[in-house]
């Protein structure tokens, strides 16, 4: 598959997200995860928000005489991934508190589109646990791996001009990380095991990553993220739909 193809049709599932959202038989799985992200970012632009100038140049101002010249890279690459981090830890935080809202809106989608809802094959008590321990399990394999690139970003920091690469390198980190989270809604309906997960997404991984690109960089504008999250979960679910027939025919 053309690398090139496959990421720009990504984006394309947010957008018709966005305009299946009005979709009358879906309006009342959307009013509580907007109103999810209405608190969480109202909290978090209050807490953290306001503050970003002041952060980072008091981290600069710590910048020895001889590091003076990488100043303005650093401050980019300090704008850069803080806008990361506030997206992924929005979206965390958003889809750990509305995950069981995001689960029935998945679902609806996928019925409105192919007639017939998942089933996981588990009770729901066991579809919470399984729910709790699959998101916990994802952020491990996400904390894991930031690990690493935060020790390659370190090493990569003294080394003009690859130091321009950190920021790239955290942003896709962060696309492919929103891309399994809003995945993970089709694929949990499905009852699948964390490692069917990964290799789900590694098998279309520059389709996914498109997809979770163009999430990112919504999350990331105010108001449009306040509706970002419902129209992942809908996106999300036509990409899977689409992108493993084969499976979501053999799973139901």
């Amino acid at each position: 598959m053309n690398p090139i193809s496959e990421f720009s049709a990504g984006p394309t599932y947010l957008l018709r997200g966005f305009a299946m959202l009005r979709e009358p038989a879906l309006r009342r799985y959307v009013v509580i995860p907007i109103a999810i992200n209405i608190v969480l970012i109202a909290l978090i632009v209050s807490l953290f928000g306001w503050q970003l100038d002041s952060w980072l140049n008091a981290w600069l101002s710590g910048l020895p005489d001889w590091l003076s010249w990488l100043e303005t890279v650093l401050w980019w690459i300090g704008v850069v991934l803080s806008t990361l981090a506030f997206c992924y830890i929005f979206t965390l935080l958003a889809n750990l508190i509305a995950s069981p809202f995001n689960g029935l809106l998945s679902a609806q989608v996928e019925k409105l589109v192919t007639g017939t809802a998942p089933e996981s094959g588990m009770g729901l008590a066991r579809e919470m646990a399984d729910g709790l321990f699959g998101e916990l399990r994802r952020l491990r394999y996400y904390l894991t791996r930031a690990l690493m690139l935060a020790v390659v970003s370190i090493a990569l920091l003294f080394v003009p001009p690859a130091n321009l690469a950190i920021a790239p390198l955290w942003f896709i980190f962060g696309a492919f990380m929103l891309s399994f989270e809003y995945l993970d809604q089709p694929m949990a309906n499905r009852g699948l095991r964390f490692d069917d997960k990964i290799l789900r997404l590694r098998a279309r991984r520059w389709r996914h990553l498109g997809f979770g690109s163009l999430v990112t960089v919504m999350t990331a504008i105010p108001l449009a993220n306040l509706v970002v999250m419902p129209a992942a979960v809908v996106g999300a679910t036509l990409l899977y739909l689409e992108c493993h027939p084969r499976q979501a025919i053999s799973e139901r």
